[in-house]
């Protein structure tokens, strides 16, 4: 009986899946730029973005990577009208390879611009995704960008 419950527990050692390793670092990046809103103003951004970067190795030998960059604190001014903006929103990328080769990627960008005092706010949104095989053959690929104002 004791064997078995050893062969017993050892077989389910085995069986359960190994633990996967993680590394995170987590930065705070000046951020600044100054483009054009759809009236042709130029926006003037400045501020701070929160970056998170992880890889994880997976138990079978496959790795996945993130990058998260989220504003805090970027805010704007209209240099003709002096209109203030604040900034929120996410950008995210998420990157999966397996160890025969293939991989996958989403990104994932939801940037706004919001106004303030009644002023038009700026909204970019994207969604990209790309799955490849092992053989290097591209199955699922989309880019999907919309820009409001």
């Amino acid at each position: 009986m004791r064997r078995l419950l050893v062969i017993l527990v050892v077989v389910g050692a085995l069986a359960a899946p190994v633990s996967a390793e993680a590394t995170t670092t987590v930065e705070r990046v000046m951020f600044e730029d100054t483009f054009l809103l759809c009236n042709g103003d130029p926006i003037h951004l400045s501020g701070t973005l929160l970056a998170v970067f992880s890889e994880t190795a997976t138990p079978s030998g496959g790795e996945v990577l993130a990058f998260h960059f989220q504003p805090q604190g970027v805010r704007g001014v209209d240099l003709v009208t002096g209109t203030v903006f604040r900034a929120t929103g996410l950008t995210r990328d998420l990157i999966v390879n397996s160890p025969p080769g293939g991989s996958t990627e989403t990104f994932v960008n939801r940037f706004h611009v919001q106004a303030t005092r009644g002023a038009e706010s700026y909204i970019v949104s994207e969604l990209i995704h790309i799955t490849v095989t092992p053989d290097g053959t591209v199955t699922v690929s989309f880019d999907n960008f919309t820009s409001t104002c």
